[in-house]
Parts: C-alpha cells; structure tokens; sequence
C-alpha cells in the first residue's frame, strides 16, 4: 500500500490480488480522504471502499473465510456501469470463476467454494447478492427494494 504526500492527492492505492478477486493478474485500486469522508457522512460508498473492507474483513478472518468456503466477486467488474458497457465481460468473468470450480470439484479438490459474495452497485445503491452454486440459488439481500429500479446484474446472474 503506498500513499501519494498529504499535499499533492491524498490518495492510496491498494493492491488487489488477484486471487482474492479472480482475476486473470493483480490490480490496483485508489481510495481518498474524501471517498472515506463520504463514506462516515452516509453520503456515499464506492466501490474502492467496498474493495478496501472486503480486504480487511479477508485478512481479520481468513481462517473463517476458509472454513466457510466464501469467496468474493469483484464489485467493480459486477457493477451496473460496467453491465451496461458491456454485459458480455461480466458474463465472461462469471462463466469462468464457475468454470474453475467444476474443474476443483472435478479433480477431487475438496476445497470448493460454497457461496460467492457478489456486491452490486446500481445508481449509488448496494445490494448484497449472496449465489450459493452447489444449490443454484441467488439470495438477494437489498435494503431499499425499488421495483422500478432495473437490475442489470440479475440478468447475467441468472444464466
């Protein structure tokens, strides 16, 4: 993690492995003193501070997340922007994390992932889509259910 000086951004970039995020290489994310600012206001969360706690929670209970067998989705790439640019890279990340886990389950690797944490951001609001891909089954948890809020991410999910 490396901090540019107070003076010139006040900006952090965090690394994000790409293991955690299944990914194809390593990543970085930025986050501000003002992304955390809105954050403690309730103005805003982005999707780096998503990222940032997704982290912290990792790194605090790893053993827990082991035991569990929960693994996490990157908010970026499931994020309704990037769904409406192009919903075919969403749908190919998903398709390949599934992918892998067949090819786990077909080796006789017993450490098969039980839920996948997909958080999803859609016109500054988070829902929490929880798939459980042993049973095929998505537990949508939204504080604030909208039925004229289009859902971009549940159309790719439910392939």
């Amino acid at each position: 993690m490396t901090s540019a000086p107070d003076d010139i951004y006040d900006t952090t970039t965090i690394p994000l492995a790409a293991s955690v995020w299944h990914l194809d290489f390593d990543q970085e994310t930025y986050i501000t003193a003002s992304d955390i600012g809105e954050f403690l206001r309730g103005a805003c969360l982005n999707i780096s501070a998503i990222q940032v706690y997704i982290l912290c929670l990792l790194h605090d209970h790893a053993k827990s997340f082991e035991m569990s067998r929960i693994s996490f989705i990157c908010p970026e790439i499931m994020s309704s922007t990037r769904i409406k640019a192009d919903p075919g890279a969403p749908t190919m990340y998903l398709k390949n994390i599934f992918q892998a886990e067949i090819e786990k389950e077909k080796m006789g690797n017993p450490n098969l992932t039980n839920w996948f944490l997909i958080p999803y951001n859609q016109e500054n609001h988070w829902n929490l889509y929880v798939m459980d891909l042993r049973r095929g089954y998505v537990y949508i948890f939204d504080s604030a259910r909208d039925p004229r809020r289009t859902d971009y991410a549940w159309g790719i999910l439910s392939l």
